[in-house]
């Protein structure tokens, strides 16, 4: 701004036939403008104590008094530089008189500074309470989403542990000690698969496929070779995050809509690609006939598994439940992530953010 006004004043005196080289100029403009540098940032400071907005009478009070003392010392500045470039002005007008023209002709430029300044810190302060808005509003955000997605983990939790024990106890009542044992260390192995790292609410594709596989594992003592069952996991996809125990309400729908009511064999095929409209999960059983969800009790939890992909993913997320014509049924879940032609590396990075 010095410079600036320098440039302006060595203009004007040339067009107005004067003689003043560089260095009187620069040295008339510089140094209010090297005052207002070292005494505006108090604006800043004064303001973030007392803003500009909404006006208050201490507030006010406090600005006014200081602006009232820049200005004074800014006249003070521009009268000793006056006087240093043209000692004749001494000689013929007083300091004071001298001192309160400089002040009058100041004040208005001074004024419109003192606002800018103040309305920026003013504006700073706004964008700063804004920022902390955002952020403690995503965090209550996170906060809730991870509330809820442990809400409904652990009402399917306590239905899995339930119904895992009535396959362990029909055991025990068969008779059939060493498949209840064995079917009773395959829980636990379950159960400490399922259980660890339990403050995380995801977990990988691979790992929650492998606890189906266990719970399958688990079912198939219960069942014998009635109940067979099969795996397809694409490696593109094996490193992606989802909710923990996503698939085991649509994975024990097959047991009890499938297994348990009909003494066929049934095969429990589980199934996972990439594709450019996301992860796709198909959940495929045949068996007896089935009818729509909510008349014969899929409903339930498909319901729960389409809470938490909701409440994970959004709108984004998919679950299609379709009975099949030759009996069993068909659960497809599409997860809004495109790992087409990525390394598994880069799409697990994709699923966390």
């Amino acid at each position: 701004m010095g410079v600036i006004s320098s440039i302006e004043v060595r203009h004007i005196t040339i067009a107005h036939g004067g003689t003043f080289t560089w260095w009187p100029v620069l040295r008339v403009g510089l140094p209010r403008w090297v005052y207002l540098a070292g005494t505006l940032p108090l604006v800043l400071a004064l303001s973030g104590r007392f803003p500009v907005l909404p006006l208050r009478g201490a507030s006010l009070g406090a600005h006014a008094a200081l602006f009232l003392a820049i200005s004074a010392g800014e006249a003070v500045v521009t009268t000793w530089s006056l006087e240093v470039a043209n000692p004749i002005i001494a000689n013929v007008f007083p300091w004071e008189q001298r001192w309160l023209r400089s002040l009058y002709n100041a004040l208005p430029l001074m004024l419109a500074m003192y606002g800018a300044v103040a309305l920026a810190a003013w504006g700073r302060a706004e964008a700063r309470e804004r920022e902390r808005r955002t952020v403690r509003s995503a965090q209550l955000e996170a906060q809730l989403h991870s509330a809820r997605l442990a809400s409904l983990r652990a009402q399917l939790q306590p239905h899995f542990l339930y119904n895992t024990l009535n396959g362990i106890a029909a055991l025990v009542a068969d008779v059939q000690p060493r498949q209840a044992v064995a079917a009773i260390e395959q829980l636990a192995d379950l159960l400490k698969a399922s259980l660890r790292d339990d403050a995380l609410q995801q977990v990988t594709l691979r790992d929650e496929v492998e606890l189906m596989e266990r719970y399958l594992a688990l079912q198939q003592m219960r069942f014998g070779p009635r109940l067979q069952f099969s795996m397809r996991i694409d490696h593109l996809v094996s490193e992606v995050a989802l909710p923990v125990l996503l698939l085991q309400p649509i994975v024990e729908n097959t047991v009890t809509h499938g297994v348990e009511r009909t003494s066929e064999m049934v095969l429990v095929t589980i199934t996972a690609e990439g594709t450019s409209a996301g992860v796709e999960l198909v959940v495929e059983n045949t068996g007896p006939r089935v009818r729509a969800p909510g008349t014969s009790g899929h409903g339930v939890g498909l319901a729960a598994t389409r809470a938490r992909l909701e409440t994970a993913y959004g709108e984004g997320a998919q679950l299609t439940f379709t009975p099949r014509a030759e009996g069993g049924a068909t659960v497809r879940v599409l997860l809004p992530i495109d790992v087409s032609g990525m390394h598994p590396r880069d799409a697990a990075l994709l699923a966390a953010s």
